[in-house]
């Protein structure tokens, strides 16, 4: 997993595993099968592409929108779509979701 301490200009399309601690000016894509980590701020929306992997301790300033893949909320988002009844997100009792709990199919724990 690369480890990126830096600012990166969106729409960015996260194709390998990574761990950011810096920040994504505008929107991002996790593409399907790959791991993402991030300590760090998305200033736009993340989308979330089937059988991929977000693990979110920093913030994500719009939307998550999950197509079928695994979301783990320890920080804070605008808000959590699950698009597909493959989609899991899981909200830690700690998180912040501003727009509140996922909507549409797919499962959410908190």
């Amino acid at each position: 997993m690369r480890a990126v301490h830096d600012s990166i200009e969106g729409p960015f399309a996260i194709g390998e595993d990574m761990a950011l601690y810096g920040t994504i000016t505008g929107n991002a894509t996790l593409q399907g099968g790959v791991r993402f980590i991030l300590h760090g701020t998305i200033m736009g929306d993340l989308t979330i592409e089937p059988k991929a992997r977000a693990i979110l301790h920093g913030t994500i300033a719009g939307r998550i929108y999950n197509k079928g893949g695994r979301v783990e909320i320890f920080g804070m988002a605008g808000a959590v779509e699950n698009l597909s009844r493959h989609a899991e997100t899981i909200i830690d009792p700690g998180a912040h979701v501003r727009g509140g709990r996922p909507r549409r199919e797919g499962s959410a724990r908190a």
